[in-house]
């Protein structure tokens, strides 16, 4: 012994502090799902098929899926906000939002899992970061989700939830070592029976100055349900929105701007073989 007094007080707070830390890191700090998008739309379709566009009680929606409320059905449920395909109504009911009404219509089905896809801060992420460019082996791709924020003993599950949903959503059509934005037919679907009978009840003079139109006469161009549900999204003015999901938001609508306008630039096409001459 030296003399020397060890303050076991002080010691003891270092280590609890390390503890924290060490579950802080273990906490997710960005969010991702355990289950795939086609599993996150099963519990948008039994939504649709138990409620309609109506509020779903939880203990309704396990019934229809063939569950209790176990943590599976949890695990599905969550997985199905983060896709953005329901929404929480109260405490114990869900509903579907934009996104999970349109992926339950066949006809609308194909680009709303592209949106729900992008809809993941984990997937949007990649997506953007590899852009155009191969995917890293399995390894590597989970080490990049751990620095994205995934903990380090859920890289795994992850990744598979990664890649399942890749594929249901279309990004791998073009190989699973990369991913490309599907591409589609665009449907232009048929106005709703409010919206012509306000146009025609309107004065002559209110459509031929105001009205809705552009102030020539002339109807305002349909909106891409894509873009609509977006803007749909939109918090009230003056409420709190984070920048975080503000960037988000911003990603998603200009993925969503590629997706729905095709670049019609008269300039040539250049291939990878003229850029190396």
């Amino acid at each position: 012994m030296t003399g020397e007094k060890v303050d076991f007080t002080e010691a003891a707070n270092a280590a609890r502090e390390a503890g924290d830390e060490k579950s802080k890191r273990e906490r997710s700090m960005i969010d991702f799902p355990y289950v795939s998008l086609e599993g996150a739309v099963e519990v948008a379709r039994a939504i649709y098929s138990r409620c309609g566009f109506s509020s779903c009680d939880q203990d309704e929606l396990a019934a229809e899926m063939g569950q209790t409320l176990s943590g599976a059905f949890r695990m599905k449920t969550g997985a199905a906000k983060t896709f953005a395909l329901v929404e929480k109504d109260g405490r114990s009911a869900f509903r579907l939002s934009d996104i999970g009404r349109r992926i339950v219509a066949p006809e609308t089905e194909r680009s709303a899992r592209v949106e729900a896809f992008l809809s993941v801060p984990l997937y949007n992420q990649i997506f953007e970061k590899f852009r155009g460019h191969n995917l890293p082996p399995m390894k590597a791709l989970e080490r990049e989700m751990e620095a994205l924020g995934v903990p380090a003993k859920q890289t795994d599950r992850a990744r598979q939830a990664f890649e399942r949903s890749a594929q249901y959503a279309g990004f791998s059509d073009s190989g699973k070592d990369r991913l490309v934005r599907p591409r589609m037919e665009q449907t232009i679907p048929s106005e709703p029976a409010p919206v012509a009978e306000r146009s025609t009840s309107a004065p002559p003079q209110e459509r031929r100055s105001g009205g809705g139109d552009d102030g020539n006469g002339n109807e305002p161009p349909s909106i891409d349900p894509i873009i609509r549900g977006l803007i749909s999204r939109l918090p009230p003015a003056g409420s709190h929105w984070p920048k975080e999901k503000r960037k988000l938001w911003l990603q998603i609508l200009e993925n969503s701007f590629d997706l729905v306008y095709e670049d019609s630039s008269p300039s040539p096409k250049t291939t990878d073989d003229d850029l190396l001459e």
